[in-house]
């Protein structure tokens, strides 16, 4: 996903409008950037600054940070919230941001030296591509991109100011050295190919990704394996585990639903096979009309079920909840001789792996209606 956002003007990418990106093309740009970086050069000193919220993210990333390191030496700095991940390479600098800064939030990497320069800045919309195939693969971020020698000397000035004395006397230095050597080029501040190219590839990048992500997800329509119940049509435990696969716990809020229909378990020894059957696909027409693009409804155990809202607050996890357990009540005037009574536990979480064993204890101690499990 890429489209135009709003005119407000990010501090150090001058005159760039923001786009709406995903992850992957987020990934995609800072890969460039790095690669940019690494590129034979005689152009030295350089600084490198990379924010990526998490060491999660990092971590796969290291081997490309040693070689930054080893090219920029006292220049390269990364930043993410919480300690760093084991095997740091030796000369990175390190810095730890607390969950309630901005720059938790940023996703960036800059590269400047004397003469030339990139940069990518992102921040977290903490909202979700619902056509993407992962949890992580359609988070949504603010970006804006530049392969202009001017827009990246600004950005690093304005990472030199925002991580301050954190930096260590080494590292600011590292930074400082690049900053003061910085040679003016005449004619660059309305040179605008560079980032025409860029634009263009980014926008074509993110189609392509997104036709493939259709072209997959229509694949397991067509042919349900292990992803999909046979019996409600709903996603399984093995989606989920896929659909949150490389997710970081910290980062996007996700509200959960578990939804209990007692009495759902004996329902074939009970009422036959057939009306099991029509009360499933009755429930999970009720789950998918509550989930809108982003969200997800996943078939759990026999009779229980989960909610997946990317970003819902309690409240509205409260309103769907309450409908829920009405709506899938009132199956019982189309199925007259089978009760549907439900209850269910809400909570809204950063953590990962989601807190399912603490909500299925909740469900157990719950008698009727919803309950807030607070996170």
């Amino acid at each position: 996903m890429i489209s135009a956002g709003d005119s407000a003007i990010m501090p150090g990418v001058a005159h760039r409008p923001s786009r709406t990106v995903t992850k992957p093309l987020l990934d995609a740009l800072a890969l460039a950037i790095e690669e940019f970086a690494l590129a034979p050069s005689r152009d030295r000193p350089m600084a490198v600054v990379g924010l990526v919220q998490r060491s999660e993210y990092l971590r796969p990333a290291l081997g490309v940070w040693d070689r930054l390191a080893a090219v920029c030496g006292d220049g390269a700095v990364v930043a993410t919230v919480g300690d760093a991940p084991d095997g740091l390479p030796d000369g990175l600098g390190h810095i730890r941001l607390t969950d309630g800064e901005d720059a938790a939030r940023e996703w960036s990497v800059t590269v400047l030296t004397p003469r030339s320069g990139a940069t990518v800045v992102a921040h977290d919309l903490e909202a979700v591509d619902g056509a993407a195939r992962s949890l992580e693969r359609g988070r949504l971020f603010s970006a804006r991109w530049s392969f202009r020698h001017a827009d990246a000397h600004s950005e690093l000035l304005r990472l030199r100011h925002q991580l301050g004395a954190r930096l260590g006397s080494r590292h600011t230095g590292g930074l400082d050295e690049v900053l003061s050597r910085v040679v003016p080029i005449p004619g660059t501040a309305t040179d605008h190919r560079y980032d025409a190219a860029a634009d263009t590839l980014a926008r074509e990048l993110s189609l392509e990704r997104r036709r493939a992500d259709a072209a997959q997800t229509r694949l397991d329509e067509l042919e349900p394996g292990a992803e999909r119940d046979p019996r409600s049509g709903l996603p399984t435990r093995a989606f989920l585990d896929r659909w949150l696969d490389g997710s970081a716990p910290g980062t996007l809020p996700l509200g959960l639903v578990l939804l209990r229909v007692q009495g759902l378990g004996s329902m074939t020894r009970q009422h036959g096979f057939r009306a099991e059957t029509a009360v499933l696909r009755g429930i999970a027409r009720l789950l998918t009309g509550q989930v809108g693009s982003a969200g997800r409804p996943v078939r759990v155990g026999r009779e229980e079920f989960l909610l997946l809202l990317p970003g819902a607050d309690v409240r509205s996890l409260a309103a769907a909840a309450q409908r829920l357990c009405e709506t899938v009540a009132g199956l019982a005037a189309v199925f007259p001789f089978v009760p549907t009574p439900s209850h269910a536990v809400i909570t809204r979480t950063r953590h990962r792996p989601l807190p399912l064993e603490e909500m299925w204890a909740a469900l157990d101690d719950a008698g009727t209606g919803v309950t807030l499990l607070r996170g």
